[in-house]
């Protein structure tokens, strides 16, 4: 069991080596994934800014349709009061005046509304966009970046790990499973102590544990942090 547990100790102190490697190698996919979160999010924006700025050009077009009717209409509706035969008939006309007057001040109101709205979402939209081709070019470098960052930590990593699978060969499989397992939430997995305290947590360990640990007969993880514990006197002897 000695050598099956100096062979887990060297696996370790790999793993370990290469811990801070694993760790950049996951985080660089999750940091592109929010710039291309980022990306897709102001490109929806700006999609939806664009639909509106469209409504709102359409509006101010019927609008102005409109108002070109209602002008049309005034005229027509003085020329009635102009060939009134009756103040029945200019009467009439009169009001057809003043209502068409009433429309056109409305039109006109609506136009300058709509008017403000476009500029100002025409501006929106503008910094929208900017926002979004900085967003695309900073997401394009980053991949580009990211490619011979993640080539160099592999490689790295491959130089670091060179013998693991031979050392991992020395060890029982059912010790590597419950290896692994406890490596998926604990750091520095396996421990090496000199006297009887775990250095993974500071918690002192029973008598009878540390004679045991000395004699290297089994496996023993500590009582309280569940890490696997070695004697320094294994991995010197």
């Amino acid at each position: 069991m000695r050598e099956e547990l100096l062979a887990l100790a060297k696996l370790a102190e790999m793993d370990d080596s290469a811990r801070d490697i694993d760790a950049e190698l996951k985080q660089i996919p999750q940091s592109l994934e929010e710039l291309r979160d980022n990306v897709q999010t102001l490109e929806t924006m700006l999609a939806h800014e664009r639909q509106q700025l469209e409504e709102a050009e359409q509006l101010k077009a019927q609008q102005g349709t409109e108002l070109k009717e209602r002008n049309e209409g005034l005229q027509r509706a003085r020329k009635k009061v102009a060939q009134a035969s009756s103040i029945r008939e200019a009467d009439a006309g009169e009001r057809e005046v003043e209502a068409n007057r009433r429309s056109i001040k409305e039109r006109e109101d609506e136009l300058g509304r709509i008017g403000q709205a476009i500029e100002a979402k025409t501006a929106s939209l503008a910094e929208r966009e900017k926002d979004f081709e900085e967003a695309k070019s900073v997401l394009q470098s980053k991949e580009e970046s990211s490619k011979t960052r993640i080539a160099e930590l592999e490689e790295q990593r491959g130089k670091l790990l060179d013998g693991r699978e031979g050392l991992a060969a020395k060890v029982p499989k059912s010790v590597v499973k419950r290896y692994e397992r406890l490596k998926t939430g604990i750091t520095n997995v396996v421990i090496i102590i000199s006297d009887g305290t775990c250095t993974g947590c500071r918690m002192a360990l029973p008598p009878q544990l540390t004679i045991e640990l000395q004699r290297a007969n089994d496996l023993h993880q500590c009582p309280h942090c569940r890490r696997i514990i070695i004697h320094k006197k294994v991995i010197e002897d």
